[in-house]
């Protein structure tokens, strides 16, 4: 009785399994979730489109030709480019020129004096004419070296004999002079080239400023003068030689006014930044801009003014007049896209899974769109005029054709396209550059399996809308400062958009539960640890399955499916093996088989445990979903045979009558049927290279009966029941499996035999021969 419960409970748990494939089947058909999601998207876009200002980016820029006349609406102030210039430039004037006074020229006479006026105080009083001698060679040299033109005699004249300090006096003099501020004559006459029309100027000191009339300075024969007379006075009668005084001084006093331009530049900019602009009142009618005239940086400020003005008298209901005519703009183009997604494709609107990720991918380039209007209008951070050409318009059909495919792919670039026309009011350009870079992006991510594709087609992107810009330009012959921003707007944008394709993929991939084939190709790598321990531990099973692999992705690309993924998920579809590798036919050939010792139910219940510990090694090791239903659906629900006709063999040899019959459905695998075509072509390649291993001497007829066998029995069996196989598809399948496994089980012709390597192998000793086998060995 406990048999019986178990073996019903078994039965139930495989229909439930089923079963429950199907109802979410059934339920992708309910369009309640779907039609929530589109108004949530819906919704989404307009607040997003509508926060805020509304204020629409100007086109125009500074050197183009205006393509059209534009007339003011309304009344609106805008700043006077001239007046503003002019009053600050007023404000600029006003503000007198900072000078410094340069020092120099006392510490060079102080270091003079001090090497000079002690050597010719020595020369006076020694009597030794060596001293003497060498005393004068030194003051030679100093004076050359000091650019003073005396002799000793005419210096010597000078030194006082009494106690006069004249170091002291001289540099007194000549400090005096210094710090008050020395003129040329040209500075004087010219108020230095018109920097000082006022005669008057800021001398900027380290501690404190002052304001000085230029004639308050001296000039520099007035400074030479006047520091000689006071010298000479302070000196004895007899040491009064006004020539030498001159001659030694001169040096020291130079022009030391020097005009400090950026402390000037700096002032006079700070103040220009205080000026309040002059605005001018401009009327409704007044023509802003002719067609055909160059925009000048005054027609900017109009035009920008009138724009802000526009939108600052738009009332609410002017405003949810707005909002509401183009909310249901958008909403139109969302009916007209899910209609083409539901003519093109109707199966892509049932997966609950994929509508979303269609939204999500939608509202990315509407988002990164709003952050690029706001950083032109807001910002001022890009030129206007690079806008439709700047627009990250392949995000959304790149990710979608990796993610989801071409018809996908297509379908979100459509839609977001038409988005962001609406958003830039009607831009028709937009809508028509967006539909080129969707069918090129599609068309160049259609088989991607290498991140590096993706930059590839970046790039593709970025020459088709440079490649538009041009056409453009043909015909409205803008500005080379226009063209350039939108042909580098264009080329940023495809690479841009390449880069965000390469770091959201593996997110979405996580988010969504997708498998791309640039993964799957990192999966194919027979070096993963399960493949390995494969190799291993079950080699049979390994060869089986690099096999089934071959024939699964030629039999997918002969019908247009997924071979790769069919590749991939033939390499682990039985890695649940691993768990008890020596229970299965193809990995005991050279031992006694186990299930000799098993009751027939036992045997089918570690045969069918290999799907459940295959799921778990899938899930420990973080495989996709892709290859965990490979694993759960490559028998589907399928007959384990051997041991449901042993069970049967061994209830008709016992000849017990009142024993149950033998029930086939506690003899199955749990499943779910395969779900979709590649699913089916995994099941059928399986059974088909496992059974062809059963044939004694494969021909193409053997194979061929072996084939039809196998496929008619699945049919008959209601295996393929749930996949969205056709008849033509499975002959297609059929074919090239024959084709395959025909050439896979090939035979060869026998080597002949060479009768003089067996005469002299004959003659051989014993131990000869087997130290040295025969090469065709």
């Amino acid at each position: 009785m406990k048999q019986k419960f178990s073996k019903s409970k078994k039965t139930t748990e495989r229909v439930a399994a089923t079963k429950n494939v199907t109802v979410h089947k059934t339920k992708q058909h309910w369009p309640v979730f779907n039609l929530l999601i589109a108004l949530l998207f819906w919704l989404a876009v307009v607040a997003l489109f509508y926060s805020g200002r509304l204020t629409r980016p100007q086109k125009l820029v500074l050197g183009q030709r205006a393509p059209e006349t534009i007339v003011a609406a309304v009344d609106f102030r805008a700043e006077s480019i001239a007046a503003t210039e002019m009053k600050k430039r007023a404000a600029a004037d006003k503000i007198l020129p900072v000078f410094k006074i340069e020092s120099s020229g006392i510490e060079r006479a102080r270091q003079a004096l001090t090497k000079l006026i002690p050597r010719l105080q020595t020369l006076r009083t020694t009597t030794v004419p060596e001293q003497n001698a060498l005393i004068e060679s030194s003051l030679h040299d100093l004076l050359d070296l000091l650019a003073i033109s005396l002799t000793m005699d005419e210096l010597t004249r000078i030194v006082p004999e009494d106690d006069t300090d004249l170091q002291a006096v001289v540099l007194s003099a000549v400090s005096s002079r210094v710090e008050n501020g020395i003129l040329s004559e040209k500075d004087q006459s010219s108020q230095f080239n018109g920097l000082a029309p006022t005669g008057k100027i800021t001398i900027r000191g380290q501690t404190a400023e002052t304001i000085r009339e230029l004639s308050s300075f001296t000039t520099q024969p007035e400074a030479l003068q006047a520091a000689v007379v006071e010298i000479c006075n302070r000196l004895p009668p007899e040491n009064r030689d006004e020539m030498v005084v001159r001659k030694l001084i001169k040096p020291w006093l130079h022009p030391n006014i020097i005009y400090d331009a950026a402390e000037t530049a700096a002032r006079r900019a700070q103040v220009m930044e205080l000026v309040e602009p002059v605005f001018d009142s401009i009327s409704a009618g007044t023509i802003l801009v002719r067609t055909g005239d160059r925009v000048s940086e005054q027609t900017l400020r109009w035009l920008n003014a009138h724009e802000k003005r526009l939108s600052e008298l738009e009332t609410p209901a002017e405003r949810i007049q707005r909002v509401a005519g183009s909310g249901l703009l958008l909403l139109i183009g969302l009916v007209v896209t899910a209609a083409v997604a539901g003519i093109v494709k109707p199966n892509l609107l049932r997966s609950r899974r994929d509508v979303l990720l269609m939204f999500v991918l939608s509202f990315l380039p509407l988002l990164l769109g709003k952050m690029l209007l706001y950083m032109i209008v807001d910002l001022s951070v890009l030129p206007a005029s690079s806008l439709d050409f700047a627009l990250p318009l392949a995000i959304a059909p790149i990710l979608a054709s990796v993610l989801l495919g071409s018809i996908p792919g297509i379908i979100v670039g459509m839609g977001s396209s038409f988005a962001l026309a609406v958003l830039l009011e009607g831009n028709f350009y937009v809508f028509i550059v967006g539909l080129m870079v969707s069918l090129t992006a599609v068309y160049t991510t259609r088989d991607v399996k290498h991140r590096m594709a993706l930059f590839r087609a970046g790039l593709w992107v970025g020459a088709v809308k440079i490649f538009f810009a041009l056409i453009v330009a043909v015909l409205t012959q803008p500005a080379w400062r226009v063209l350039i921003p939108q042909l580098g707007g264009a080329l940023l944008s495809g690479f841009c958009s390449a880069l965000l394709a390469v770091l959201l993929i593996p997110l979405f991939e996580h988010l969504f539960k997708v498998t791309t084939d640039i993964t799957l190709l990192e999966l194919s790598d027979l070096s993963h640890p399960l493949l390995q321990s494969l190799a291993v531990n079950a080699p049979g099973t390994y060869h089986h399955s690099l096999m089934m692999a071959s024939l699964a992705q030629s039999a997918a690309e002969s019908i247009g499916a997924n071979g790769l993924m069919l590749r991939v998920c033939a390499y682990f579809h039985d890695i649940g093996k691993l768990v008890k590798p020596g229970f299965f036919s193809e990995n005991i050939q050279f031992t006694e088989n186990p299930h000799d010792e098993l009751s027939p139910s036992m045997s089918t219940l570690v045969i069918v445990s290999h799907i459940k510990e295959g799921v778990t090694l899938a899930r420990k090791y973080k495989l996709p979903q892709v290859i965990i239903d490979g694993i759960q659906q490559h028998q589907g629900t399928g007959l384990v045979s051997v041991f449901y006709h042993r069970a049967k063999t061994q209830q008709q040899k016992d000849g017990d009558g009142s024993s149950q019959p033998i029930n086939a459905e506690d003899f199955r695998y749990e499943g779910p049927r395969p779900q979709n075509r590649e699913m089916a072509i995994l099941m059928l390649a399986d059974g088909c290279e496992a059974a062809s291993r059963s044939l004694d001497k494969p021909s193409s007829v053997r194979i061929t009966n072996l084939i039809n066998d196998i496929f008619d029995s699945r049919l008959r069996d209601g295996q393929l029941d749930e996949c969205n196989l056709t008849l033509a598809e499975l002959n297609k399948i059929k074919q090239s499996f024959i084709f395959s496994l025909t050439n896979m089980l090939h035979g060869r012709v026998a080597y002949p035999k060479d009768e003089n390597n067996r005469k002299e192998s004959a003659t051989e000793t014993p131990t000869e021969s087997a130290g040295n086998p025969p090469a065709d060995r």
